[in-house]
């Protein structure tokens, strides 16, 4: 009698396809990136794995989780200002990752010398009424 062994890949289980075994990933529900047709106009433009078929997740860091490179509190992957500098981020940010600028005037909080600027009025980079 012979005895074949057949060598076989036992593949880990990640549910939510970031690459990091469900076993040792503390972020089991990682966002997918958003997927864009291959046909779209500017799809050079676009991460090319947006493109490929199949899910992916987007980036995160050993432990399975999104990183947040300024620590904001916002996820890099729902940012849109995800290299904020603590300064930046000390009169806070908005719940897309950029800095607050509660007069909207154009100028952040955290470096408008006129908070209450009124709407409308041309302002300098300080957030304060040109003369």
């Amino acid at each position: 009698m012979i005895l074949c062994i057949i060598p076989f890949t036992v593949h880990a289980a990640d549910q939510d396809n970031d690459g990091i075994d469900d076993s040792v990933d503390r972020c089991p529900n990682t966002a997918q990136l958003k997927k864009v047709d291959p046909n779209f106009r500017y799809a050079i433009t676009v991460n090319p794995e947006r493109l490929t078929p199949g899910n992916h997740a987007v980036a995160v860091n050993s432990d399975g989780c999104e990183p947040d490179n300024d620590n904001d509190g916002i996820k890099n992957s729902a940012d849109y200002c995800p290299d904020n500098s603590a300064l930046e981020i000390s009169k806070g940010v908005s719940d897309n990752g950029c800095p607050i600028h509660t007069d909207r005037d154009g100028t952040p909080d955290y470096r408008d010398r006129c908070p209450n600027t009124a709407a409308g009025l041309k302002t300098d980079q300080y957030g304060c009424p040109k003369a």
